[in-house]
């Protein structure tokens, strides 16, 4: 039998999904604090589209650390397979990033910010 606690508790950050690192968790959570403060609310697919931004963003980083250690291997044909792979990826991340719209929405939060602090 699976064990629950008591209470569920009720937050306006949704949970991370199961298969994140801390470092990818930290990041979610980040996006998601940008998107309800944006509009108040998430969708199940906005939830997702947000869990592949990540997803993305950490395989880059993979990519990065392979493209080091082929390079220092002098392995000529695994960086320019991973060139073009990350060169792909990037491209990907761009795009899901300006379809959730987060470059408008992030500065839209900062001039928020800053709007505030000078009528404070």
């Amino acid at each position: 039998m699976a064990r629950t606690t008591a209470k569920s508790q009720k937050t306006s950050i949704s949970p991370s999904l199961r298969w994140m690192n801390a470092a990818q968790k930290r990041d979610f959570s980040a996006l998601l604090a940008l998107e309800n403060g944006w509009k108040g609310f998430l969708t199940d697919v906005e939830l997702q589209r947000f869990g592949d931004l990540i997803d993305l963003r950490g395989r880059i980083l993979g990519m990065r650390r392979l493209m080091r250690s082929a390079m220092r291997a002098k392995d000529v044909g695994l960086v320019i397979s991973l060139n073009s792979q990350i060169n792909a990826t990037v491209d990907k991340a761009h795009r899901l990033e300006e379809s959730l719209r987060l470059p408008h929405k992030q500065k839209t939060a900062e001039e928020n910010r800053a709007a505030a602090r000078r009528a404070a």
